[in-house]
Parts: C-alpha cells; structure tokens; sequence
C-alpha cells in the first residue's frame, strides 16, 4: 500500500512540476522553472521508492499514463489547449491500457519464468 501512495504522490509532484514548467515560459521566469525541475527530482526520486515493490512494467504504465492524461487535461482546463475527438480517443487509450496492464493475469509456469522468479528472489534478498 506504502508504494502505491509514494506513487501517486510521484505522479502528482511530476504533474506539479510540469505546470511549472509550462509557466516558466521556456525560462523567462527562472525561479518558476528551477521550482519545476526540483519537483521533478522529487517525483523521480518517490517512483524510484514505489518501483521497489510495484512491478516496473505496472508502475511505469501507471507513472506514464495517469500523469499524461491528467497533464494534458491540465493543458485543456488550465492553458487553453483544444480537445479534440483524437485527444479524446488518446485520452481513452492510455486509461484503458493502465486498466490492461494492471488486469491479474496468471503467470505461466515454463522454465525461463521459473529461473526469473529465482533471479528475482537473489536480487531482493
């Protein structure tokens, strides 16, 4: 549970961050743009934390596909981006392929996922 919170708060700070960003004006403003890449630390440094109980592949998507969407939702509401029926559609396929790689699925149980579970099992001891 611990890494899904240190992930939603890495997801939010990044998505602080880029606001920031945008409102830098490519610098015009520098305190505003350090301010967004310090954010931006932060959220690697609270990913790289939830990465180390969240599946790299499940964590990513989540990372990538929420702070996109939420980011360009945030461009739509807050900076007077235009959404668009493909926005939309590609708003629906990023939530729909978190949806998908999160899905339970059983693993298979042939002999190079047996010998990854072992490496796995070395690496995290």
């Amino acid at each position: 549970m611990r890494a899904w919170v240190q992930l939603v708060f890495a997801i939010g700070v990044e998505i602080a961050g880029t606001s920031l960003l945008k409102l830098s004006a490519g610098f015009s403003h520098p305190f505003i743009g350090m301010a967004g890449m310090l954010l931006y630390g932060l959220a690697i440094f609270s990913f790289s934390r939830a990465l180390s109980r969240i599946p790299l592949s499940v964590g990513y998507a989540v990372w990538a596909g929420v702070g996109t969407a939420v980011t360009g939702l945030i461009g739509i509401l807050l900076f007077g981006e235009i959404m668009t029926a493909i926005k939309a559609v590609g708003f629906s396929a990023i939530i729909v392929g978190v949806i998908l790689l999160n899905a339970p699925v059983k693993a298979p149980t042939n002999e190079a996922t047996v010998r990854q579970s072992r490496w796995r099992t070395r690496v995290n001891r």
